[in-house]
């Protein structure tokens, strides 16, 4: 299964050949990551493009809403450098719970805005409950506030829900939802959707049509966690890894570990 990723574990003659640039027979896909290993030890990461290897080259991010930011294992610095890589115009990262997969597109999405190189965040929920949980009925207020409770996971990490007020206020972030964005032509923004493993391949393909000049369409999920049947029968992220896959224009790292802590680790452990 294609993971965005490929790990080769080379012995000391073969290393010694590759970084000579002796002929090795290796096939990758378009913006696929290479973590080469000797004796099962990571000692270097490519990303392949433009039918060459070149080195992964991101760059930490530190600002005033989540402070410093680096990864904790390989696979986050593959997604850091795929992330941070202009080439790419559709990204996904997907993994389990906790591996990090809003926290880095949300805080490189607000780094980016910060640096002037989109002018906002389109952060875009189709709002499905958790499956078997019993519905509350219709959220009070307008609009706004029922898509507020949607954005929740962008409040975790601008320091909360009055931040994040005040980023929505400034036009930094603009919560949609799903079903009225069609028609729309967004220019210069990240449009983020999170919770992507409850779309299908026709909502995916909606968002996709809606990236205009100067934007990009990131996507993250668990397929492990669709909430109705319809998504595992038509599941659009993974549609989408496997029609996309060796696109220039596309970009995916699955993470396999989760970094939140040690007690959401245990989650694991049910399964």
């Amino acid at each position: 299964m294609y993971k965005g990723y490929t790990e080769i574990n080379l012995t000391d003659k073969e290393l010694a050949r590759f970084y000579e640039g002796k002929d090795m027979e290796f096939c990758f896909s378009e913006n696929e990551y290479i973590l080469l290993k000797n004796m099962d030890k990571i000692v270097d990461k490519y990303c392949f493009q433009n039918d060459k290897l070149r080195k992964l080259k991101y760059k930490q991010i530190d600002n005033s809403f989540s402070g410093l930011i680096k990864p904790k294992n390989p696979q986050q610095e593959c997604a850091m450098d795929m992330l941070q890589d202009r080439t790419s115009k559709i990204k996904v990262i997907t993994g389990c719970f906790g591996s990090g997969k809003d926290f880095l597109m949300i805080t490189h999405a607000l780094e980016f805005i910060r640096q002037g190189l989109f002018e906002k965040i389109v952060w875009v929920r189709n709002n499905i409950e958790v499956k078997n949980t019993t519905p509350i009925g219709a959220l009070p207020g307008e609009l706004f506030d029922k898509l507020f409770y949607f954005a929740m996971p962008v409040a975790d990490y601008v320091g909360g829900t009055c931040r994040l007020e005040r980023l929505i206020s400034e036009n930094k972030i603009e919560v949609q939802h799903l079903g009225f964005i069609r028609g729309r032509d967004i220019k210069n923004s990240i449009i983020i959707s999170s919770e992507a493993e409850n779309l299908t391949k026709e909502h995916v393909q909606l968002l996709i049509g809606r990236v205009g000049q100067g934007s990009e369409l990131w996507l993250n999920g668990d397929n492990k966690q669709t909430d109705k049947e319809i998504f595992k029968t038509s599941s659009g992220l993974k549609i989408a890894i496997e029609k996309l896959k060796g696109q220039k224009l596309f970009g995916y790292v699955h993470l396999e570990k989760s970094e939140r802590s040690e007690t959401a680790r245990l989650a694991d452990l049910l399964d």
